[in-house]
């Protein structure tokens, strides 16, 4: 990790820590799609920390999403600059779909909850409109489409398209803050970063990795077994998550000697009790401790024997105690 990027990790820590937010550890195994889960109620977001938003893959932007869909969490990069310059505060930008947000931003999100307003995207600045807000103003000024559109210097045509939101169409702010000053009223919806969610049909243009390794493949049809539904994921402390009601299990698999498996245990467990979901270790040997740092542990060996969820939790709730 970089000085730079370390640096603003820290404080992007200390601004979660100090609005009420638990924080799970540093998620530093690599990939990672995420460097941090936040929870504060019910919001959880999944934070990914770049000094230079450029350096986000596509892969890591897909696979966040994916992440952030099946927890019902909000996905979050939070950067500094691009290839172009400084990121703007109050601005929210888009990296492949993520949104993303510089660190003052993102204080002012979290500590004060005011939201930012503008959006970026290829075109310039933009706001999202109240089109309900904005016909009931022109109707009580008893003013026609064509008169408000010659006062904020549009067309009729884009003043209807405005309060019908065609396709969610996006406002110059320029516009949006002649629009307020003609109607006298407030118009701009502020963007509730906190509250975003993956939109499915993103989720339909993100397909998984095909290259799973063995042993996942076989976890993977344990839960699909079981009735679950199924996360397969390289860029995470996780390997894979399940669910079926309530919030996912979540499963590092591997062999219990591997450094990687290891390393990933602690950050496993720290992403589990953020989260509120379990979390288990599937090993391929055949001869392994029930638990290892309080997370249970299954030997693929004992995968067939399993038939039922409920047979899984008991399972789980056993060796978590030991």
């Amino acid at each position: 990790m970089t000085k730079a990027r370390s640096q603003l990790t820290q404080e992007v820590v200390s601004q979660l820590e100090d609005a009420g937010f638990r924080l799970s550890s540093k998620c530093d195994v690599r990939p990672s799609c995420f460097d941090l889960v936040a929870r504060k109620g019910e919001k959880l977001i999944l934070v990914k920390v770049l000094a230079n938003i450029d350096v986000l893959t596509s892969q890591d932007a897909m696979a966040l999403q994916l992440i952030a869909h099946f927890f019902n969490a909000t996905p979050l990069v939070i950067g500094q600059k691009t290839r172009k310059g400084k990121l703007d505060s109050d601005v929210v930008y888009k990296r492949y779909g993520v949104s993303t947000i510089a660190p003052p931003s993102f204080q002012s999100m979290i500590a004060e909850e005011r939201m930012p307003r503008e959006f970026s995207q290829k075109g310039g600045r933009f706001v999202a409109i109240d089109g309900d807000k904005l016909r009931q103003a022109r109707l009580e000024h008893k003013m026609t489409t064509g008169e408000l559109a010659e006062c904020v210097q549009v067309s009729a045509r884009a003043v209807l398209a405005y309060e019908n939101d065609y396709e969610h169409i996006g406002v110059s702010t320029d516009t949006a803050e002649r629009l307020e000053k003609v109607l006298e009223t407030d118009l701009i919806i502020p963007i509730d970063l906190l509250h975003e969610r993956v939109a499915e049909k993103t989720l339909q243009k993100t397909g998984q990795s095909q290259d799973i390794p063995d042993l996942e493949v076989r976890v993977n049809h344990f839960f699909e077994r079981l009735g679950m539904c199924v996360l397969w994921t390289d860029r995470a402390p996780f390997h894979v998550a399940a669910k079926k009601e309530g919030p996912p299990l979540m499963s590092g698999v591997g062999s219990i000697t591997s450094w990687s498996l290891k390393k990933r245990v602690e950050i496993l467990k720290s992403v589990s009790k953020v989260t509120e979901s379990n979390a288990v270790i599937i090993v391929e040997e055949g001869q392994a401790d029930e638990s290892v740092s309080d997370i249970p542990v299954i030997r693929q060996l004992e995968l067939a024997q399993i038939e039922k969820p409920r047979e899984l939790k008991k399972i789980i709730e056993e060796r978590s105690n030991q």
